[in-house]
């Protein structure tokens, strides 16, 4: 057999051989040596490289064509499996992986343990399903009682589109979804490590790769088990993607408004839970009053609901409260937080916690500069004598506000 055929014409020849398994080891050579003569003058006569569609066009299924030759040479017919024998196994895993697999992609909001459960069945599922089919063609599924029903199903629903749109669908529409895809699936997933220029590197190289898939399984119809469930996850990702873009205002990871997901930093998650600012937690507030004064207060928010953190003590980090009925947040502000030791080590049998705050407060704001006024107040008897007051709205402000108490002298 001609070992340097490649592409369509090799695995138009390879399901040939498969149809033919049961011949003599000696005559199967001869034969196929022969056929893969005639598929290479077939082959020059298109103007490209053909299709598997082109070449079963041209010259009826790889079923057809073995048929044709066990009639001509005098070989009996092909003994073994029914086609339902044989296609079933095939379809019943393509199923499973076109169904149980995306399920299970979809759900993985819930948690990532189902993305990748829903990775495992997938392509564990669609591999089991390309070795069921054993060499023979791919098509052999759709000659099954249930390939047939759902074949049928399929062009019920195919009829009702106009052939004007079919055709549109086809020739534009088939490239777009392919490169949308590879978009979305290449930029979502290394929109996961970084943002920017990672995750448009990622979209570009999804789309590539999306492209080749597409151009890869109108050759070889095997990678329509994989190509299936994939599609399957694709059409309800993409458009809840675009959705997203284009009605919440900007994709998660495509977008300049990444950090509405991270801290400022670009390296935190915004919490689901307690306080933030700009994305980061806060686990304590320090109050000061206007003299810096450190006291303590309870906060609220406008519809007065309680501003709780968890409390971060040596009992609430612990969880040492034998009672067990201690609350685990609190709107009292400053909370006690663990102190590290020397060497910045915490444990439950030596834990020390303090509210005192580890900084100090800058001073407050002036609101205006300090002011000096002169009182002149008449008393008889008595000399001019100033006193010192401060300034309102300064506190411990170097610049005292002097008022002078002025009285006539006999």
């Amino acid at each position: 057999m001609n070992s340097t055929l490649a592409g369509a014409v090799a695995m138009y020849l390879a399901q040939i051989r498969a149809e033919l398994s049961d011949l003599p080891p000696g005559e199967l050579e001869d034969v196929l040596d022969d056929v893969s003569g005639h598929l290479t003058e077939v082959a020059t006569e298109f103007e490209a490289e053909p299709t598997v569609e082109a070449l079963e066009e041209r010259l009826g299924t790889p079923r057809q064509y073995a048929d044709e030759l066990r009639t001509a040479a005098g070989y009996p017919p092909r003994a073994g499996q029914s086609s339902d024998q044989a296609g079933w196994p095939a379809l019943r895993w393509g199923l499973i992986a076109a169904t149980v697999g995306p399920f299970l992609v979809v759900i993985g909001g819930i948690s990532p343990v189902f993305i990748l459960l829903g990775l495992i069945t997938l392509f564990g599922a669609a591999f089991l399903g390309v070795r069921a089919l054993r060499g023979n063609d791919p098509r052999i599924v759709l000659e099954t009682a249930q390939g047939q029903r759902l074949a049928a199903s399929i062009r019920n629903l195919v009829d009702q589109i106009p052939p004007n749109l079919r055709h549109e669908l086809v020739s534009i529409g088939q490239p777009v979804w392919w490169v949308a895809r590879g978009v979305v699936g290449g930029g979502g997933f290394f929109a996961l490590f970084g943002a920017g220029a990672v995750a448009v590197v990622g979209a570009l190289a999804g789309a590539a790769v999306s492209v080749w898939i597409g151009r890869r399984t109108q050759q070889d119809r095997r990678w329509l088990w994989y190509v299936v469930p994939l599609n399957v996850v694709a059409t309800v990702i993409v458009p809840a993607w675009l959705a997203f873009s284009f009605v919440g205002g900007s994709a998660y990871g495509l977008s300049g408004s990444y950090n509405d997901y991270r801290g400022s930093s670009g390296t935190n998650y915004a919490h689901a839970s307690g306080l933030t600012m700009n994305g980061n937690r806060i686990e304590n507030i320090y109050p000061f009053d206007e003299q810096g004064r450190q006291v303590k207060v309870r906060l609220y928010d406008q519809d007065g609901k309680p501003l709780n953190v968890e409390i971060r003590d040596c009992v609430g980090y612990w969880g040492t409260d034998p009672s067990g009925t201690r609350p685990s947040e609190s709107n009292q502000f400053p909370q006690a937080m663990i102190l590290p030791d020397s060497e910045g080590n915490t444990s439950a049998d030596n834990c020390k916690d303090s509210d005192k705050a580890l900084f100090i407060p800058p001073a407050a704001p002036v609101s205006g500069p300090p002011t000096a006024t002169t009182t002149p107040t008449p008393s008889a008897g008595t000399s001019a004598k100033p006193t010192t007051t401060p300034s309102a709205g300064a506190p411990n402000s170097p610049r005292p506000s002097v008022t002078l108490t002025i009285s006539p002298t006999r």
